[in-house]
């Protein structure tokens, strides 16, 4: 054991656990990633596999970093457990030296085990290093059949709530060192894969739970998406082990014969395309292990405090989200209990504000913003140079109340709003307010919300307020979609004296976000780019147990897209309407949205269905372009199913 002191200051929160094999440039820029953290109070601790490649020995000193080197490849179930008998952290976190931390990652992990001491592990966000905008794994579902795979693997990424899940992957994952020891660690007969599959069987055994949290994230590069000679024998024979290990009676009973069936099929697939060999030696050998095995499976069964049922409802069963290899994340009930609440005197108000080649209304908004805001911060999104450079003129003559971030292009709704967010966070804010450029709030509008908001007696399950909405052209009508269960819908009336609870969704413009939650609903889908982003994300924040509330004394001066006025057979009708290329963009994110929360309100998803054919019929009956507007909203469906 070399370069490996002992430690002479005091034990930090976390300790972080690096196994490194042949890891080349990767580590460095690991450790980059780790020095950039926003949490401090860690110590990171290498053990270096025997490699050869020189990446440990290139390694810069640092304070918090101690290098443990193996005579020999130990495997990454042997080397982590070895790194977490010398930690020193109440938390242990493994990761991988090919992952890569975003500056919050950290803080994440750890905010997220503090707000659920009875999850045993916490997981992360993983994105796919060469590509972002893709997840390398979001949790790690466990079907019945002892299939274990990183959730949405290679899908596009999208926001996520802090949610349970089955399993954590180990690439960048936190272990309650309590729960860690208590179980025994890694098996380190596994070597590597499948270890941390077999980790979570036996911390749910045990009557621990796992969450990923939206904040941890990584971007990972992981391994080829071809599988060798080793990883099919390492993930075959150890999926066998963890499956026989783990699953309770029951469960192995009504899942060995499929379990069978499917490896089976895979290695004659295998034999077929010349990778039988390996296929069929894991088989093997995961037999030749099965008295070890079975007497293992006895002294962990016996530690089982979950009854079998309550295990099974943790597996994913679906056999499309197996095939799928999808996503599995399921509420957490007291999830809004667990956010801290803001304060009741004197909350700090951040106004946000996205503006695009603005007209005079926007001196208007930021007048009223600043009247009832403690800062206000404006995303400009690519506006003529002279706009720009009038905003700026602004913004310095604030005395700092008015900050500017000028983005060179546009660069879409969504990412300007998250611009403002993470600006309005890393303020302070306790309440976040969006706004859009031309919609001007009411006197008193935030104060009166907040006034609302401290009056209700369950304040601390609302996590957004929206005002009344009104429009020089009278053609939006002051109401709120509410939903009390699963299947009912409702317009309820939202007039002055009047309080709408259970919000379905509520426009962007004017909306009141509690920040802490946004810490566990994620923030706006990027990918949007416009148009239905405030849905979504107002589903979401249903789905993870937040209140929408409308205030009608609270009043937003809104408008709403472009309003024409056209007759058909006799009669005159007011409608706002959209060009080409918002329909698609209107079609596409609503399909995204039918997919991603259509069962959080089936009320809800048949409404909108009903929208879009109204859409349509607008298009064919009342406008003009009908062509190039139905062909829109025909492309912009298909593009939301084809994600």
């Amino acid at each position: 054991m070399t370069d490996l002191t002992e430690p002479t200051s005091p034990a930090p929160t976390v300790s972080v656990l690096i196994v490194a094999w042949q890891s080349g440039d990767h580590l460095a820029r690991c450790l980059e990633a780790l020095e950039r953290q926003s949490r401090c109070d860690f110590e990171a601790i290498i053990v270096d596999n025997a490699s050869s490649d020189g990446a440990v020995d290139r390694l810069v000193p640092r304070p918090w970093l101690r290098i443990d080197r193996a005579d020999r490849n130990l495997g990454f179930a042997v080397a982590n457990n070895r790194a977490a008998a010398q930690a020193r952290g109440r938390y242990l976190v493994t990761l991988n030296p090919d992952a890569f931390a975003e500056p919050g990652w950290l803080a994440a992990l750890v905010a997220a085990a503090e707000r659920h001491p009875q999850a045993g592990s916490v997981g992360s966000v993983q994105l796919l290093d060469a590509d972002p905008t893709a997840f390398d794994g979001v949790g790690d579902p466990l079907n019945a059949v002892g299939a274990a795979w990183r959730g949405g693997r290679l899908r596009p990424a999208h926001p996520i709530s802090e949610s349970a899940v089955f399993g954590v992957c180990a690439a960048a994952a936190l272990y309650r060192r309590e729960a860690f020891e208590a179980a025994g660690g890694f098996c380190e007969r596994f070597f590597c894969f499948y270890e941390d599959v077999d980790l979570g069987m036996r911390l749910r055994l045990a009557g621990w739970t796992a969450v990923v949290t939206p904040g941890a994230v990584v971007r990972h590069v992981g391994s080829a998406s071809a599988p060798s000679a080793f990883v099919l024998r390492y993930a075959t024979r150890n999926r066998v082990w963890a499956f026989l290990r783990g699953m309770p009676g029951p469960v192995l009973a009504a899942g060995a014969v499929p379990a069978a069936l499917i490896l089976a099929a895979g290695a004659l697939a295998d034999t077929l395309t010349g990778r039988g060999t390996a296929r069929w030696s894991a088989l093997r050998e995961a037999l030749a292990g099965l008295p070890q095995t079975l007497a293992e499976r006895q002294m962990i069964q016996d530690k089982r405090r979950v009854t079998t049922c309550e295990f099974a409802r943790a597996l994913t069963w679906s056999p499309f989200a197996y095939f799928r290899r999808g996503i599995d994340l399921r509420p957490l009930p007291d999830l809004p209990a667990r956010v801290a609440a803001p304060p009741e005197s004197a909350p700090r108000i951040v106004a946000v504000v996205v503006s695009y080649q603005p007209d005079e209304a926007l001196d208007r908004v930021l007048d009223a913003a600043l009247a009832q805001a403690d800062r206000v911060v404006l995303v400009e999104n690519g506006s003529a140079p002279d706009i720009q450079e009038r905003l700026a003129k602004r913004a310095a003559g604030s005395g700092g109340r008015l900050t500017l971030i000028a983005n060179p292009t546009n660069v879409g709704l969504a990412t300007a709003q998250n611009q403002g967010l993470a600006a309005a966070t890393a303020d302070g804010a306790d309440w976040i307010l969006l706004q859009d450029d031309d919609s001007v709030p009411g006197d008193g509008m935030v104060a009166t919300m907040i006034d609302t908001w401290q009056g209700l007696a369950d304040r601390g399950r609302v996590g957004l307020l929206t005002p009344r909405l009104t429009d020089p052209e009278g053609t939006l009508r002051p109401r709120l979609l509410t939903a009390r269960g699963r299947f009912d819908l409702a317009r309820t009336p939202l007039q002055p004296g009047t309080i709408a609870r259970n919000g379905l969704f509520a426009i962007a413009s004017g909306s009141l976000i509690r920040a802490p939650v946004l810490e566990v609903v994620g923030r706006m889908d990027d990918r949007f780019f416009i148009d239905y982003i405030d849905v979504e994300f107002s589903l979401r924040l249903r789905r993870a147990g937040f209140e929408i509330v409308g205030v009608g004394d609270a009043t937003l001066h809104h408008r709403l897209g472009e309003v024409k006025t056209a007759r058909l057979l006799g009669r005159t009708k007011t409608m706002s309407t959209h060009e080409a290329w918002r329909r698609r963009t209107i079609h596409r994110n609503r399909v995204r949205v039918w997919r991603r929360h259509g069962t959080v309100s089936f009320g809800w998803l048949a409404f909108d269905v009903l929208a879009a054919l109204y859409d349509v019929w607008k298009a064919i009956a009342y406008e003009d372009d009908k062509i190039a507007k139905l062909k829109a909203i025909g492309s912009g469906f298909l593009e939301g199913w084809r994600d």
